[in-house]
């Protein structure tokens, strides 16, 4: 939520972050400089700890980038298994490079495809899904994770704030109307829904943190 969070308190709330460790460091000024979207540190630190919290056994993450995300959920869970799906090949193969580094390698299963191919697919049902990958298909895959997410389990959405796009729609070009709007739709969906709960944290580009009911 860049343009709408006061950046001072960005600041703040990251100094009151662990600093991360030498891998983790290396990927971030790698992202930096070829220009890779990675969950901004706060999202991190919030990922590791609902994945503490909630400890689950099976987690499935839409989008891998280079791993970021996918490590700091691996080394929070004690065991299970995290199925992870990037479209893009340069960067699967250099996230496959840092889970080694990472150490985390037997606890992701990454796999290279199109997860608009690939979920629907998926007969496996998970804890928790985290998504991040293109914004204007959440609706889409959110329909695909009713199917595989366990009851009680959490879906948690990154950048749905969209640069702060979405609270107040002043987008900057036209050709992003159509995903910011339903980004919109996405989020009111759950202001009356019996089967999620939904709660949006303005913490990095928006993080929306959904439990799917246990009955």
């Amino acid at each position: 939520m860049k343009d709408v969070l006061d950046f001072d308190l960005q600041l703040f709330l990251r100094s009151l972050l662990p600093a991360d460790d030498e891998v983790l460091q290396n990927m971030r000024s790698y992202a930096e400089a070829h220009h890779v979207p990675v969950v901004d540190p706060e999202v991190a630190n919030l990922l590791g700890l609902l994945t503490r919290i909630a400890q689950p056994e099976q987690v499935l993450e839409i989008g891998t980038a280079i791993g970021c995300s996918t490590i700091c959920m691996a080394r929070a869970m004690q065991r299970g298994c995290i199925t992870t799906i990037e479209l893009q090949e340069e960067r699967h193969i250099r996230a496959l490079e840092y889970f080694r580094q990472a150490g985390v390698t037997e606890r992701v299963h990454a796999i290279l495809g199109d997860a608009r191919v690939l979920v629907p697919q998926l007969e496996q049902q998970y804890d928790m899904i985290f998504m991040d990958a293109a914004k204007g298909q959440y609706q889409e895959f959110l329909s695909v994770a009713d199917r595989i997410l366990n009851q009680g389990g959490l879906l948690v959405v990154d950048n749905v704030l969209l640069n702060g796009w979405v609270v107040n729609l002043n987008y900057p070009r036209h050709r992003q109307k159509t995903m910011v709007y339903r980004m919109k739709a996405f989020l009111e969906q759950f202001k009356e829904n019996n089967i999620y709960q939904c709660s949006v944290v303005p913490l990095g580009d928006g993080v929306a943190i959904i439990r799917k009911s246990e009955a």
